[in-house]
């Protein structure tokens, strides 16, 4: 049960300490459960007792008990047992009471719970445990040797920090770590050390790789290239596998790349990202290890807010009850009774000081001052911590390490598809410089004719600025002389106003001249009147002195006997002022009557004077009637000369605007006339470019066509050899380099080409061509008709098929199609990201020029033909591969019959340690322990088959290292040649190793003992 108002929201230092430390804090809205004195009241036991003492020395011996105050001065708390008196009701709390109340003296005795002993409580960290009360007998709702624990509080306010030591200190680690009895578990266990030693794994994989790819790239510039003239089939072929080979430790050194660095050498970009990581969650757990020490030696302890709210109470108290109570003696005995109107018996509006709900409210007073301090000084740096740690995480960049898969046969493809796009690029770059160069030349003449123009043009508006520089100079010479009059007009007009003016002034004058004389004659009336009153008034506060110094000598006297006798001489005094308040106020009421009389006066003569004030006003008016009258007049005069003057403008401009018109006529037909010749000339080179464009489509609709036979004529003998026929049969000029196979639903394929653009070509003949750089899209329909857009980034394209194709802002493109599926292109890397309608995802990395599917490959389609004959149904085949199958000679040995032979007339090749029927040389390895690097999870493709609509997955495996007991060399997997590319990664296709390498015992992740699979823990 959590204790008011103790809570758990936001807690960002719980937050902040578990994740860099591991260490699981108590909630803090439990930390006050046994921390409860009698009625519930937190931190404190609370005691009432009344004050047996002398009466009359209650206030002092009350200053007495509060000697407490300055013992606990500062953070350190001395005296944990108070005493806070008060004054309250006689038969009960109360809160206020008039004067004159009767009340007596109370004492509240506190004690502090959460002191062992007769150590007192104090700033900075401890252990916790139970606490144990000396009370013999129960009190209140509490029992005998009562029992309280602060182990939480502590876990909370001094683990955390301690945590943090431990893992700033030489460790480095938190793991044991134990505070108070709550330990860090060791799966939460948080080590620095454990960065730098997944960093330097980083570091010696990068730096493997990359002497490998150097090695490999060696040999292979020492093999020659690729026409050279001494090798033979043999040597093509190792050539090849060693080109595969340094493929892929190419892209393992690209996907680990490494940076020079001075003073320190060569480090993985990886290694470096986590060495950055542990420095900033070094930084951060620093500067929350840095508040916490401060904040745990000041303010860590709830005792101290406490301390600090009981010496608000006894402030208040001072002001408010012990200051505003007197004894009062009698004959017999005597009383504390209430002087001021001020008194109160409780604190603020929480209660009575005598009820201990009050106290129970104080307590929580100082849990809530605690929590708040915890929020402000911990919470705050605790968060910015969090946010630090997140921003550093956010910039480190790490992705998955994948092998690419080496097809020698479609390599072969792609190069011969290269060569023929190569010879095919030159041929368009003549055709595209010889239509530059008549371009040039078109150019050339239109900006001549462009210039001659402008000529013309400018030689016309030299002539209609003269003519215009003429019109303007009259029309400024018109203005002046009209300025000139406007100038004599308004000279007269100041004539006539300053002689008005003059007569205006001089009437004004007179006006204050009797003004003033009026004003001092009330005035020395005024003066004269005050004189009187002055006198009249001291004279009688002279007689108020004597009769007010007389009662007060008698007042003296009177002062010295009973308190009877000073009623009575109160009640003489009381009269006697009220007389001589009725006095005044009769004096007073005669200066009012004659002060009224006076300003009736002075109201008659303000009259009179406004009076022949409004006539002279209204005679002014009239002149000034007059006067307006006349310049009305003589303005309308003026008026109607400006606008004859005007009229007779208008219509000089309307004759200039006339000719001007004729002249831009005459302009605008021969500019017409020349934009009419250029746009001919631009018609004529128009039809040439079609005529140049149509011949260019007929060469590659023959080229299409070409390639389309000779795919019918290889699909043909595969399917002869699939029935039984002789397999040397398909030669190697049966599939051309650089054609590709049709996708499994008919829709086409799509290619990237060597210049970043994605082409992708349509079953009824069109093509479309996208750059994702420019945004240039270019349709070809069947009929070779050519269509061109322009794609702003997060526009789409609407393909020929229903699909449609959208330009990303990161430069990829997105194809979606009608079922629900979509594929992303990156041109930049090659990747092809397809995404099935129930979510499924496989990545392929495809090279400049290599064809993929343009619409995925649906499972759940309907309306796919299932019956529909496929290629790859022929690789995917459910039969058991047996020897007699093939004719190889491995069968021919054992009485069989046959000869197998790959589409290019040559032996099959399969891999090192592999049968005939599928299974390996080495068998399984059951004691074989496989260890897997950063992101060895497998990528899946889907693959559908038409005829029975099942799927099969194949596994793109990440670079691994299989067997440590193995002895066959680090060689990632390949693929012979004659269709490699599409055999399945099964384990029919493992081989165990026959030969270890001295160098590959260093690769991150062989030996025992590796890195952690989870950074940071242990």
């Amino acid at each position: 049960m959590a204790v008011f108002p103790a809570d758990s929201t936001d807690d960002d230092w719980q937050l902040a300490v578990k994740l860099l430390t591991g260490y699981e804090m108590p909630l803090r809205d439990s930390l006050f459960d046994k921390l409860l004195g009698n009625q519930k009241i937190p931190l404190m036991k609370i005691e009432f007792s009344d004050y047996n003492g002398v009466p009359s020395n209650a206030v002092l011996e009350a200053i007495d008990d509060m000697n407490w105050r300055v013992q606990n001065s500062g953070w350190r708390i001395e005296n944990t047992d108070f005493v806070v008196p008060f004054f309250s009701g006689k038969h009960g709390p109360i809160t206020s009471a008039s004067v004159g109340t009767k009340v007596v003296m109370k004492k509240a005795r506190v004690t502090l719970i959460g002191t062992r002993g007769s150590d007192a409580p104090h700033g900075g960290w401890g252990e916790g445990g139970d606490i144990v009360s000396s009370m013999d007998k129960p009190f209140d709702d509490l029992a005998a040797h009562q029992t309280w624990n602060d182990q939480a509080l502590h876990q909370y306010s001094y683990g955390g920090g301690k945590a943090l030591e431990a893992l700033l200190g030489t460790q480095q680690s938190t793991i044991d770590f134990v505070f108070n009895g709550l330990p860090v578990e060791r799966k939460n266990a948080v080590s620095l050390k454990s960065f730098q030693d997944a960093a330097q794994a980083f570091d010696r994989a990068a730096s493997f790789f990359s002497q490998r790819h150097a090695d490999l790239s060696d040999w292979e510039f020492d093999l020659g290239a690729e026409e050279t003239s001494w090798k033979g089939q043999a040597a093509g072929v190792f050539r090849d596998l060693i080109h595969g080979i340094n493929r892929n430790y190419r892209e393992y050194n690209l996907q680990l790349p490494t940076l020079q660095l001075p003073m320190v050498g060569q480090l993985s970009q990886y290694g470096t990202e986590l060495r950055n990581f542990e420095t900033a969650l070094q930084n951060a757990s620093q500067n929350l290890y840095n508040a916490w020490d401060t904040w745990q030696l000041y303010e860590g302890n709830p005792l101290r807010w406490l301390h600090d709210v009981l010496l608000d109470v006894t402030d208040y108290m001072w002001y408010h009850n012990l200051t505003k109570v007197r004894y009062k003696r009698s004959s017999r005995s005597g009383d504390h009774k209430v002087i001021s109107g001020e008194f109160s018996g409780g604190y603020k509006d929480w209660g009575a000081l005598e009820d201990k709900a009050t106290w129970k409210r104080i307590g929580e007073e100082a849990i809530r001052k605690w929590q708040e301090s915890v929020k402000n000084e911990l919470g705050k740096v605790g968060r910015q911590a969090l946010i630090d740690i997140q921003n550093s995480w956010n910039d480190q960049k790490f992705t998955a390490i994948t092998t690419v898969s080496v097809d020698l046969q479609q390599q072969l493809a792609i190069d011969q598809q290269d060569k023929k796009d190569k010879e095919q690029k030159e041929k368009e770059e003549e055709a595209k410089a010889e239509q530059e160069k008549k371009d040039k030349e078109q150019k050339e003449k239109e900006e001549e004719a462009k210039a001659e123009q402008e000529k013309k043009e400018k030689e016309q508006e030299k002539k209609q600025e003269e003519l215009q520089a003429k019109q303007d100079a009259k029309q400024a010479e018109q203005e002046k002389k009209q300025e000139q009059q406007q100038a004599e007009q308004e000279k007269k007009q100041e004539q006539l106003q300053a002689k008005q003016d003059a007569k205006q002034a001089e009437q004004e004058k007179k006006q204050e001249q009797q003004q003033a004389e009026q004003e001092k004659k009330q005035e020395q009336q005024q003066a004269e009147q005050e004189k009187k009153q002055e006198q009249q008034q001291a004279e009688q506060e002279k007689k108020q002195e004597q009769l007010q110094a007389k009662q007060d000598a008698k007042q003296t006297e009177q002062e010295k006997k009973q308190e009877q006798q000073q009623q009575a001489a109160q009640a003489q005094q009381t009269a006697m002022y009220a007389q001589q308040q009725k006095q005044q106020e009769e004096q007073q009421r005669k200066a009012d009557q004659k002060q009224a009389e006076q300003e009736k006066k002075q109201e008659q003569q303000q009259a009179k004077q406004e009076q022949q004030q409004a006539e002279q006003e209204k005679k002014q008016e009239q002149q000034q009637a007059e006067q307006e009258k006349k310049q009305e007049q003589q303005q309308a005069k003026q008026e109607q000369q400006q606008a004859e003057q005007q009229k007779k403008q208008e219509q000089q401009q309307a004759e200039q605007e006339a000719k001007q018109g004729e002249a831009q006529k005459k302009q605008e037909q021969l500019q017409a006339e020349q934009q009419k010749k250029q746009e001919q000339l631009q018609a004529e080179q128009e039809a040439k470019q079609g005529e140049a464009q149509k011949k260019q489509e007929q060469l590659q609709a023959e080229q299409q066509k070409k390639q389309d036979e000779a795919q019918a004529k290889y699909q043909d003998q595969l399917s002869h050899q699939r029935l039984g026929g002789d397999l040397g049969a398909v030669s190697s000029d049966a599939l051309p380099g650089g054609s590709h196979l049709p996708a499994a639903g008919g829709d086409g394929t799509s290619t990237i080409n060597p210049d970043g653009s994605v082409t992708t070509h349509y079953p009824d003949g069109s093509s479309s061509t996208l750059d994702p750089a420019t945004g240039q899209s270019t349709v070809t329909l069947p009929d070779g008709h050519r269509e061109i857009s322009q794609l702003t980034p997060g526009e789409s394209l609407n393909n020929p098929d229903g699909s449609w194709t959208t330009r990303q802002h990161d430069g990829t493109l997105t194809t979606d199609f009608p079922d629900g599926s979509s594929t992303n292109v990156d041109p930049h890397t090659g990747d092809v990201t397809t995404t099935l309608p129930d979510g499924s995802r496989s990545t392929t990395h495809l090279q400049p020029g290599q064809d993929f599917p343009a619409r995925p490959d649906n499972p759940y389609d309907s309306n796919l033909n299932r019956n529909q004959p496929n290629f790859e149904e022929h690789l995917f085949d459910d039969r058991q591969l047996n020897a007699s199958d093939l004719g190889s000679p491995l069968h021919s040995a054992q009485g069989g019959q046959g000869n197998v032979m790959t589409p290019n007339g040559q032996q099959p090749m399969l891999p090192m340690g592999t049968r005939i029927n599928g299974s390996t040389s080495g068998g399984p390895s059951t004691g074989e322990r496989i260890r897997a690097v950063l992101g060895d999870e497998p990528q899946t493709v889907i693959r559908r088959r038409p005829a029975s609509g099942t799927t099969d997955q194949e596994g793109v495996g990440a670079a691994q290292r299989t067997g440590s007991t193995s002895s066959s060399p680090f060689m990632p997997p390949m693929h012979p040649p004659g269709g490699g590319g599409q055999q399945q990664d099964t384990q029919s296709s493992d081989r165990e190793r026959e030969s270890w390498l001295t160098e590959d015992e260093d690769v991150w992740g062989a030996d025992e003992g590796g890195a952690p699979a989870s950074i940071g823990r242990e």
